[in-house]
């Protein structure tokens, strides 16, 4: 009864967690941290100050590690300094690699289906499943750059919005044949 408890309360906690990320990563706050990553010296000629921002996220994804490690804690019932060890840092790179760089949901579906396979292929192979992960992040790597919400999003998402006449989103500003606002200049123009 208390597991199921424990569970619920990760799972709410997870839930809480992505909406406050989704809410900083989207809006203005979220055009500025891609700003400090694209270039954060141009940034710092626009007039903001990007170390306060970095302290500020650095702090927010600090205190989101504590919750977890908190959380991860109760419910493994022991932390031994094993845990410490970068296989685990790597491990959650794997989380991101496979589910998908760039995206919020892709590290909850990454942690998810690198987490069931560990379990699975550890119990089936204990001393070689570490192979298997490493030849899971590879394949992602090579094969699926983006992960699996990045493959999803180029094959499946950009068909079905064409099935439903909706017009695909362009990662980068469209092109000038395509932005209606400048069709719409060059039809006042006209007039």
């Amino acid at each position: 009864m208390a597991q199921r408890n424990l569970f619920v309360l990760t799972v709410i906690v997870l839930v809480l967690a992505y909406g406050l990320c989704r809410w900083l990563t989207q809006g203005r706050f979220g055009n500025l941290l891609i700003a400090i990553r694209d270039d954060e010296a141009r940034v710092r000629f626009s007039g903001y100050n990007p170390t306060s921002f970095k302290t500020l996220v650095f702090a927010i994804s600090g205190a989101l590690a504590g919750i977890a490690g908190a959380l991860y804690t109760v419910q493994s019932g022991i932390v031994s300094p094993q845990y410490m060890a970068i296989a685990f840092s790597i491990e959650m790179v794997i989380w991101v690699a496979v589910g998908g760089r760039g995206t919020l949901v892709g590290a909850i579906i990454g942690a998810v289906i690198v987490n069931w396979a560990g379990s699975l292929l550890s119990e089936q192979f204990p001393e070689i499943w570490l192979f298997f992960q490493g030849a899971m992040f590879l394949f992602v790597v090579t094969l699926l750059p983006q992960g699996l919400v990045g493959w999803f999003q180029e094959q499946w998402a950009t068909k079905f919005r064409s099935v439903l006449g909706k017009p695909i989103p362009v990662s980068t500003y469209p092109r000038l044949e395509t932005d209606p606002e400048v069709a719409r200049e060059r039809e006042n123009l006209s007039n």
